[in-house]
């Protein structure tokens, strides 16, 4: 005894086998994410991909056509994901964009809160900033009255701005050839600084003030800048190197300057960047004064009813383990 089975059912019969097969492959390739409160798709990108990108970006979208706006993922819902892949020890010409890459150099808006603003490099127009926009050197960014900002470079350093902060992105340290030092010039306002930590006491992360330089050795520490240039360091976690920088003792243009009466000068001399150094380390603060003068280093407390110590101290809990991969 035999079953016949004609040409034309029997294509169909293969046809759909082989749709139950990709079916049953696709389904393993993928998992599903539940989405913490704070995270977002640039987030959660960079935790399981190790970096971020406008094709991730696509291929997110495509998996969750539920989703109407990749920008607003709502905690505790759920995503479905592709599974991260490993990278070949062979040269691949043509990696996917799932593969894991830890080593690539980029900075990534993973949060914005309220109002905040992008000034290209090199534009003219300042236009809205959002979650998951990628942010390059030289670019500017401005918070409004309401708005808070937080940004990861390289996967090793994170930084958020308070309201009513301005900052510029300087040049990312070079993470594919691990040389270098990424670099933030804070103009106005106030930004809570997190960087990894790192086995060496190698400077990676510097941030320039409008009269000092600050130094971070994996470290948590806030920097604020008044409106008439007066700065505080305050480190609540490692350690900072603060130092004068020659800016300071250079008026900005426009500046009036008090010109003294005849007096006797020293000598000639060297005048470098080197002339004062602060080491300012765990829970210890320093303020540097418009014209560049170095209190002494003192302690402090942390404030129980600041909202802002609270949100950054969540946040960083949330990145912890991104930051903690070697």
């Amino acid at each position: 005894m035999y079953i016949h089975v004609y040409p034309k059912k029997f294509l169909f019969l293969c046809i759909a086998l082989m749709i139950c097969i990709k079916a049953e492959t696709n389904k393993e390739d993928y998992f599903t994410h539940q989405i913490k409160p704070g995270e977002s798709v640039s987030l959660i990108c960079i935790d399981y991909y190790g970096n971020y990108s406008n094709n991730l970006d696509d291929a997110i979208k495509e998996s969750n056509p539920s989703i109407k706006d990749i920008n607003l993922i709502i905690a505790g819902g759920k995503l479905k994901l592709r599974k991260p892949q490993t990278a070949s020890k062979k040269k691949d010409t043509s990696p996917s964009i799932f593969t894991k890459k830890v080593n690539i150099t980029q900075g990534v808006v993973t949060c914005v809160v309220g109002k905040a603003l992008l000034l290209k490099k090199g534009g003219d127009k300042k236009n809205k900033l959002t979650t998951n926009t990628l942010v390059l050197p030289g670019d500017k960014i401005f918070t409004g009255s309401d708005g808070r900002v937080e940004i990861i470079i390289n996967r090793e350093s994170v930084l958020r701005m308070k309201e009513n902060t301005r900052l510029t992105l300087g040049e990312y340290r070079s993470k594919e050839k691990n040389e270098g030092k990424t670099n933030v010039d804070l103009k106005k306002g106030t930004i809570w600084t997190k960087i990894k930590k790192f086995a060496d006491k190698i400077c990676r992360f510097e941030l320039s003030l409008p009269t000092a330089i600050a130094g971070v050795y994996g470290t948590v520490y806030e920097t604020s800048v008044a409106g008439d240039s007066t700065t505080e360091v305050k480190v609540y976690n490692g350690e900072v190197s603060v130092k004068g920088s020659p800016r300071a003792s250079m008026p900005a243009a426009g500046e009036l300057m008090e010109v003294p009466g005849p007096s006797e000068v020293p000598g000639p001399h060297e005048v470098t960047m080197d002339e004062w150094v602060r080491i300012v380390r765990s829970m210890q603060k320093v303020t540097i004064d418009k014209n560049g003068t170095p209190s002494e280093v003192n302690g402090f407390k942390k404030d129980p009813s600041s909202s802002w110590e609270k949100w950054n101290e969540e946040r960083d809990r949330l990145i912890a383990k991104i930051l903690s991969e070697k």
